[in-house]
């Protein structure tokens, strides 16, 4: 008859101290507590499965749980993309002046006027 402390349970069945003491308290372990610890027999785990790395279950995509896709944009998704949008329509812009020639053929015109003008 080998005891095994909590700890080196955990260690042999890969999970943490804290799941093998749920372990004990669902009764899919036997062990004897002892002060504020527990023993337990080695016998006593091999009919636990062996449980897989300790932490948080994947999701079907291997991802943890909570890095899943969103289903749907939210309005915070949204709002710049609306914003920018009805700010190029009141200025009677295109929604996307990176791809507007006319636009870019001229930028830094004005600019550049306005510094010739100031340095005369």
């Amino acid at each position: 008859m080998n005891l095994l402390t909590t700890n080196e349970a955990a260690k042999r069945l890969h999970v943490t101290p804290i799941r093998v003491r749920q372990m004990i308290r669902e009764g899919k372990i036997k062990a004897k507590q002892i002060g504020r610890d527990y023993v337990i027999e080695e016998s006593s785990l091999t009919a636990v499965k062996t449980y897989g790395k300790a932490g948080r279950p994947r999701g079907a995509n291997g991802k943890p749980e909570t890095e899943t896709e969103k289903p749907f944009q939210t309005a915070f998704d949204i709002a710049p993309d609306l914003l920018n949008r009805l700010l190029a329509k009141q200025r009677d812009l295109p929604s996307d002046l990176s791809t507007n020639k006319e636009y870019l053929k001229d930028l830094g015109k004005k600019s550049a006027e306005k510094r010739k003008d100031s340095k005369s």
